[in-house]
């Protein structure tokens, strides 16, 4: 369960209007956005509920001029059961660490929802993102930073990008190839990368379906 601190209305206000800005928008507010919308004299007003709201634990955001992000506790401050939400904008869960034999959305999993247009979700359901760590599938224009828009299924086909589990519960992005012999290759993108090969269990936790890259 969603832990929940009491905010002040006005707070509640700017947590609202970041919400509603995104889905009629698909990108984050600006403070001087905010500050127009509730009829602050001054941006600074907003800025210092903005710093509450993140050190609360309602909001995240970094030095760029768009870059809130709502959390999962604003979510259900804001009584959006449903993640995906009006409009044209979907809120897709951004995962942490995944843990064979757990539920792909299972609350411990779920590190954050980040607004994605529904141009790019379509009408694919159950979908998640997972931020890239490393170069190994550079070869396929994914590199560190960037986040997978994932459809969770547990199949894939010879030559799909896939998240899958393999031994320590490591989550790895990767090419699935299934050989004769019944092992699975999982084949970078990177030539400087050897295949991993499975010959027991192998999770598989999705397929990627597109790259979402935040430009600064």
């Amino acid at each position: 369960m969603v832990k929940k601190e009491n905010l002040t209305q006005k707070q509640s206000n700017v947590l609202k209007t970041v919400y509603e800005f995104i889905a009629d928008n698909s990108y984050s507010p600006s403070v001087r956005n905010i500050a127009e919308i509730l009829g602050f004299s001054s941006p600074k007003g907003v800025s210092d509920h903005l710093a509450v709201l993140e050190k609360k634990g309602y909001i995240l955001k970094n030095s760029s001029a768009r870059s809130i992000r709502l959390t999962e506790k604003s979510l259900w401050h804001l009584g959006v059961q449903n993640p995906s939400i009006k409009n044209n904008v979907d809120y897709l869960p951004l995962l942490g660490n995944i843990a064979a034999g757990k539920p792909i959305f299972a609350e411990e999993n779920i590190q954050e929802y980040i607004p994605i247009s529904s141009q790019i979700t379509g009408n694919i359901k159950c979908q998640f993102l997972l931020t890239v760590r490393g170069d190994s599938m550079s070869g396929d224009n994914i590199i560190d930073g960037d986040m997978l828009i994932v459809k969770a299924q547990n199949t894939a086909e010879n030559g799909e990008i896939v998240v899958a589990l393999i031994e320590d519960d490591e989550a790895v992005v990767k090419r699935y190839y299934k050989r004769e012999d019944e092992a699975v290759e999982l084949r970078s993108s990177n030539p400087l990368y050897e295949p991993i090969v499975i010959k027991g269990s192998l999770w598989i936790q999705g397929k990627v379906i597109a790259v979402y890259r935040i430009i600064p």
